[in-house]
Order: C-alpha cells, then sequence, then structure tokens
C-alpha cells in the first residue's frame, strides 16, 4: 500500500535560523554553524513561517515532506527530521560525553595532544604500542585533574561526538582473550549532556 504524503514538522526555536536548500540544511545558532546534506535521500525539506491572525506571532518550523511512498521508505522522514532537531541542540546547547578508564592491574596512561584535538593512549594491558585517536572536526577533549581516570569529550555535532568517542573505544578493544574476564577499556559513562 502506497501512502500519499508522510510528514514531520520540527519547530525552530527563538535566536536559531534554519536554511534548507536542494536538501542541503545550515543551522545558525550562539554555539556557531552546522551543515547537513540529505541529498541521498528522496524528500522535500523546507523552512515555513506561520502567522497566528489574531495574536499576530509568527512560528518558524522546518518541514520534511516525502511523497508516493510504500510503508518502509517513510522511516527516513523520521530519521531526517531528528538529525535537524540535533543540529539545532548542537548550536544551542552542545553535546558533552564522558569516558572512563577501566583497568584491573596496568594503569591505562592518557596524554591530551595539542589543544585537545587528540589522544594519545599507553600502557594498555601493559601494552608497548602507543595509540593515538584524531578527533574528527569540531570535537575537544579536556580532562579535569579533580575527577581521575576521566576524560570530557565536548563538540556541537552530535555524529561527531559520539563518533570519536566511538573511535576511542575501539582503540583500546581486547584482542584474543576472554573480554568477560578482561574488561580493560575506555567507556563512555555518561552522554548527551548539556554544555
Amino acid at each position: 500500500m502506497k501512502y500519499i504524503l508522510t510528514e514531520e514538522h520540527v519547530p525552530i526555536p527563538n535566536g536559531i535560523t534554519v536554511q534548507a536548500k536542494q536538501k542541503q540544511v545550515e543551522v545558525k545558532g550562539p554555539r556557531g554553524v552546522l551543515k547537513r546534506n540529505f541529498k541521498y535521500s528522496p524528500i522535500d525539506i523546507f523552512a515555513q513561517t506561520k502567522e497566528n491572525k489574531k495574536t499576530k506571532a509568527k512560528k518558524t518550523r522546518v518541514s520534511v515532506q516525502q511523497w508516493q511512498t510504500y510503508r518502509k521508505q517513510r522511516c527516513q522522514v523520521n530519521s531526517v527530521a531528528s538529525q535537524i532537531k540535533n543540529m539545532i541542540r548542537g548550536v544551542t546547547t552542545g553535546y558533552k560525553f564522558k569516558m572512563v578508564f577501566a583497568f584491573a592491574h596496568f594503569p591505562i596512561i592518557v596524554n591530551l595532544l595539542g589543544k585537545g584535538d587528540g589522544i594519545e593512549i599507553k600502557n594498555f594491558l601493559g601494552e608497548k604500542i602507543v595509540r593515538t585517536i584524531q578527533c574528527l572536526p569540531g570535537v575537544t577533549i579536556t580532562r579535569n585533574e579533580d575527577e581521575k581516570n576521566t576524560i570530557t569529550l565536548l563538540g556541537n555535532d552530535l555524529n561527531n561526538v559520539s563518533l570519536t568517542c566511538a573511535l576511542i573505544h575501539q582503540s583500546v578493544a581486547v584482542k584474543n582473550k576472554d573480554i568477560r574476564q578482561f574488561l580493560d577499556g575506555i567507556y563512555v559513562s555518561e552522554k548527551r549532556l548539556e554544555i
């Protein structure tokens, strides 16, 4: 069965401007600018302003539409709308993830590279290999001396912050051992916090 129109609306808060042109969405806010290209998806994206005739109040929103689709293709509308919501939240409050070092015997030694645009991991399971992970664009790593064995990742783009966490977590994966017994690694403890 085909659905004639599938539609999702994302309200735009005050102080934020959203431009949608040819499936390219640009969100500007107090923390910066985020751009994303949705050309891979067969949908229509456009910004709308509606005015209430009685109160003269204006509301702006981004509309995501898809015409003549089957049930399985309709999920693209919600996916794109939630990505736009994440971009709006990113330029207003930003995203903060916390990662914790877990080790049983050999302490993991972590050094920050430059101004927090990378990380260097030493002595994981006593190995002599030095692992270096560069942050994705717009992500910075900070370390607080009060909190031992934790690092904090900050950024506006949720995809880049969470992918950087995944790169750090995967770099210290335990190989050729029973992972139920060897629980050493760097794990995400708190995610999607506001800065």
